[in-house]
């Protein structure tokens, strides 16, 4: 495509007529550069890139966009654009010729459930015959193949890119892990989604947005980019959406659209009843947990709200996978005497539904063991009410690190241990204060009694532990497991 055809319309501030190259591609990121395309020299809390302009240039770019006038060969294009991270989506959607008119897209957002909503939508749709691709926090997948993820909701660069190759490689359907910061950072500018979903809102980010009144709105800017939405009707910002504009609801406590009823919750599976406008089914689920028929429930609307049927789903449901780190067992042997949960809580409200529903896993006399950490240069004022909610339902506390990044392990454990209970922060056979999480991860599981039930909190999927900006290798679900088999 033309450099010309490809600006056609957008307010450049400088003259590029004398340079028309053809453009073989555009990027944000000068790693990701290669002969022929278009640097977009974006500009982050922590990078400048105009920074990387002359990488980009040595890796072979045509042209650089950037905010302000910089110096560049004159055989390289330059074009000065401002509002950039808005432009570089529009700029992204014309390249890869407008790909969410070719497929459906569908949009979840919230502070909790987007991850495992969107992996039930993708799993449902593709085992129902129609092919669906997934960006998500855990995994991206396109033509049923899996990739790792970088990041929740890609830049819009990565975003288009990975819906146009969905489409090229059969996928009819894209679910969509949509962040507020990527909704803020408008990575998702310029996308519209067939059905738009809106799981709940709690405390989180507020190192980002400020307050939770700016979290909301950058959330429900989904809303304008929905062909459809489903809100929680039994969220209270669900019901402020729903007092602000049309859209459909899901609730189990709250009159809704989409009504679940009748629920029935076990060690091993769910049960109960989805009442829609086009009828009542009954459904059963091997996913655990009431927080998870919430996920299924957003799951199964967003399927009718696509126009396809709900019946004949169950034997579809029967095959769902939980997503990876989200409230996941770990079990490696049959006869393994007590429980290991790997979750990926790292808010108070996440937090504490997972407590609640390992509360319920435990037999009279056992214990609930919850291991977690809070993350550093995140927001610090959750640090106290998640230590608080662990406080409230765990029989013993391990208490240790998870991601400190730049900031102080020890600092970051006395901001979290002011929420605990002093009776259990001064009672060594509850609370134990571990910074190192692999030492702590074996001395808990060492604890562990028959009927025990240990649930590790806080970094789920992840694969790293992120130190003074180092990322070293580490995962729960490892290091559980390491530690079980010494132990088995």
């Amino acid at each position: 495509m033309k450099l010309s055809d490809l600006v056609k319309g957008m307010l450049v501030e400088n003259d590029i007529r004398a340079l028309d190259p053809i453009v073989l591609g555009i990027t944000h990121d000068s790693r990701k550069v290669q002969k022929g395309y278009l640097f977009v020299a974006l500009k982050g809390q922590s990078f400048n890139g105009n920074h990387f302009v002359a990488q980009a240039i040595e890796k072979g770019c045509v042209g650089v966009v950037s905010e302000e006038e910089i110096l560049v060969p004159p055989e390289i294009a330059l074009l000065v654009i401002r509002n950039l991270r808005f432009s570089m989506a529009q700029l992204a959607k014309r390249f890869y010729s407008y790909p969410n008119q070719s497929l459906k897209l569908i949009g979840i957002t919230g502070t909790n459930g987007k991850t495992t909503t969107t992996t039930l939508v993708q799993q449902i749709l593709s085992l129902s015959g129609h092919p669906c691709g997934l960006i998500g926090t855990v995994q991206n997948i396109t033509g049923g193949v899996s990739m790792e993820s970088i990041r929740t909701t890609p830049e819009s660069t990565d975003l288009f890119s990975g819906i146009k190759q969905s489409f090229e490689s059969g996928d009819r359907y894209v679910s969509v892990e949509v962040s507020s910061i990527g909704l803020e950072m408008s990575r998702v500018e310029g996308a519209q989604f067939a059905v738009g979903a809106f799981t709940n809102l709690t405390h989180d980010h507020l190192d980002f947005h400020g307050d939770m009144e700016t979290y909301f709105r950058s959330k429900a800017r989904l809303v304008r980019q929905s062909d459809k939405f489903i809100a929680n009707a039994d969220d209270p910002y669900g019901q402020r959406l729903k007092a602000m504009v049309p859209l459909i609801t899901l609730g189990i406590n709250n009159e809704a659209d989409y009504r679940i009823s009748g629920l029935r919750l076990t060690p091993t599976n769910t049960e109960f009843d989805f009442n829609t406008p086009k009828g009542s089914f009954f459904f059963r689920s091997p996913l655990i947990g009431s927080f998870n028929v919430y996920n299924l429930g957003f799951a199964l609307a967003i399927y009718s709200e696509l126009g396809l049927d709900l019946a004949g789903l169950q034997p579809i449901l029967d095959q769902l996978v939980g997503a990876k780190g989200r409230f996941e067992k770990i079990k490696i042997v049959d006869s393994q005497p007590y429980g290991v949960l790997v979750d990926y809580a790292h808010t108070p409200d996440a937090l504490e539904k997972i407590c609640t529903e390992g509360k319920k896993l435990v037999p009279s006399g056992s214990r609930l063991h919850v291991l977690f950490g809070c993350g550093g240069n995140r927001d610090s004022t959750k640090r106290p009410a998640m230590a608080k909610i662990v406080s409230d339902y765990a029989d013993v506390i391990w208490h240790t690190s998870d991601n400190p990044r730049d900031e102080d392990a020890e600092s970051i454990l006395n901001d979290a241990a002011a929420g605990l209970e002093h009776v259990k922060l001064n009672n060594s056979s509850i609370y134990h204060r571990i910074q190192d999480r692999s030492q702590a991860v074996a001395l808990a599981i060492a604890d562990l009694c028959p009927g025990d039930l240990l649930i590790m909190a806080g970094k789920g999927h992840e694969s790293y532990q992120e130190i003074k900006g180092v990322k070293h290798p580490y995962s729960d679900r490892g290091c559980a497991e390491y530690n079980l088999r010494k132990r088995l």
